[in-house]
This record gives C-alpha cells, sequence and structure tokens, in this order.
C-alpha cells in the first residue's frame, strides 16, 4: 500500500512541477504577439473589404450600369 502511495505523491509532485514551470515560461511570448498582430491585420482586412464593397456597391457600380444605358438606349 505504501508503494501505491509513494507512486500517486510522486506522480501528483511531478505534475505540479510540471504545471509550474509551463505556466513560468516565458520562451511563448513571442509566438502571442504575433497570434495579436495576425487578429489585427485579418481585422482590419476585413474593415477595409467591407468599406470598398460599400463604396462600389454604392457609388461606382450605379453610375457605370447607368453610363452603359445612356449608351445603349
Amino acid at each position: 500500500m505504501k508503494k501505491i502511495t509513494n507512486y500517486i505523491h510522486n506522480k501528483a509532485a511531478r505534475f505540479v512541477y510540471r504545471a509550474h514551470a509551463t505556466l513560468s515560461n516565458q520562451r511563448g511570448d513571442f509566438y502571442i504577439s504575433d497570434a495579436v498582430k495576425i487578429i489585427i491585420a485579418v481585422v482590419l482586412g476585413a474593415l477595409l473589404l467591407a468599406a470598398l464593397t460599400a463604396i462600389f456597391n454604392g457609388t461606382v457600380i450605379p453610375k457605370i450600369t447607368q453610363a452603359i444605358n445612356d449608351l445603349f438606349s
């Protein structure tokens, strides 16, 4: 029974040590900042695409359609 208790205690101690080492690790800091930059770029790209779509659908395409209709009618 003592062997099982020691085994469980050692497993728990190793788990706590590994968790502490993982949480105190600073090596992943650059990956997080790069991920944030990528997310910001995607969001800004989507906003720019939405703005350009709104401009083209609201202003440019109706004027082109009107000009084409004026030419052929």
